[in-house]
């Protein structure tokens, strides 16, 4: 049982980091526009951002299946949908997530 559990953490968290990865490129972007960092440096992070994203999707999608693969599902889509929509348990997850993983507000970041 406590894999079901740990994988219904996986898609909040994952959410968490999409959003993330947004407001980290966006204020890559302000510190561009600023001349505070490199072009050469901004492809990097900007690689860096997509790969983190990308391990956080490849995550989603096993923690997915095996929930699946436990209700004798196998229908990825839906089953995403009913873990994402409408349930309140996800949202508390997601905002406990949030709350963690904030950045700083902080204007010159």
């Amino acid at each position: 049982r406590s894999d079901l559990e740990a994988a219904a953490k996986v898609e909040p968290l994952e959410q968490v980091v999409d959003d993330l990865k947004e407001s980290m490129r966006t204020r890559h972007m302000i510190r561009l526009r600023r001349g505070e960092c490199s072009i050469g440096a901004g492809f990097v992070w900007s690689d860096l951002l997509t790969d983190l994203e990308r391990v956080a999707d490849h995550c989603s999608n096993i923690a997915v299946c095996i929930i699946d693969t436990a209700e004798n599902t196998m229908n990825f889509h839906a089953s995403l949908r009913r873990l994402t929509t409408n349930n309140a348990e996800f949202d508390q997850m997601y905002q406990t997530f949030a709350e963690k993983y904030q950045i700083s507000t902080q204007a010159d970041s």
